[in-house]
């Protein structure tokens, strides 16, 4: 399927809320989406990977991307060592390449990604968790962006059973009351 990054961006942000993180995190993780969308990565499935994972495991809070993110902006410190799905620091360290003006490497055992000053994300290698990540100066290639978020329905609709923990329970007074449609005669 293909998404406005606008729309996947609200999705995954409220999908992060539904997870339990703070609205401020949330936000930073729909952002984080928003941009490994736009440079072509799978942002959704790895926010996906992540909070499935998260609920199934022990995932450390010194190992949580988005925390790590969030810490990392607020305090320009360079994060080192163990991160879970490492691919949503990605559009952190890709901040911290622009503010510094210099393209970054961000590496573990199995996982190596460049982000260049110019908001370029590039994914050499994968992986879903490293025991030791590094943000080292590096070459990166100019930015390719694209303006659509490509996005399967399967990890949409998992994503949406994030979502749905913020909705408020539908009962009959609160259709009574203007929720809705109601009877109003308007069908």
């Amino acid at each position: 399927m293909s998404y406005s990054l606008g729309e996947i961006e609200a999705h995954c942000r409220k999908a992060a809320r539904g997870a339990g993180f703070t609205w401020g995190e949330a936000e930073e993780a729909g952002h984080a989406v928003r941009r490994l969308c736009a440079a072509g990565l799978p942002g959704a499935e790895a926010l996906l990977a992540y909070l499935t994972a998260r609920e199934s495991t022990y995932v450390p809070h010194t190992a949580c991307p988005i925390k790590r993110g969030c810490t990392m902006l607020d305090s320009t410190k360079t994060p080192t060592g163990p991160c879970h799905t490492p691919l949503l620091l990605l559009p952190f360290v890709s901040s911290l390449a622009q503010e510094r003006g210099q393209a970054l490497a961000l590496t573990g055992q199995g996982f190596q990604a460049l982000a260049g000053p110019d908001g370029g994300l590039h994914l050499l290698r994968a992986s879903e968790t490293e025991p030791q990540i590094t943000i080292a100066p590096a070459t990166a290639p100019n930015a390719h962006l694209v303006w659509r978020a490509g996005c399967s329905q399967a990890t949409y609709s998992a994503l949406d059973r994030f979502c749905a923990r913020l909705y408020a329970p539908e009962t009959d007074s609160r259709r009574q009351a203007g929720a809705g449609a109601g009877d109003d005669g308007n069908a």
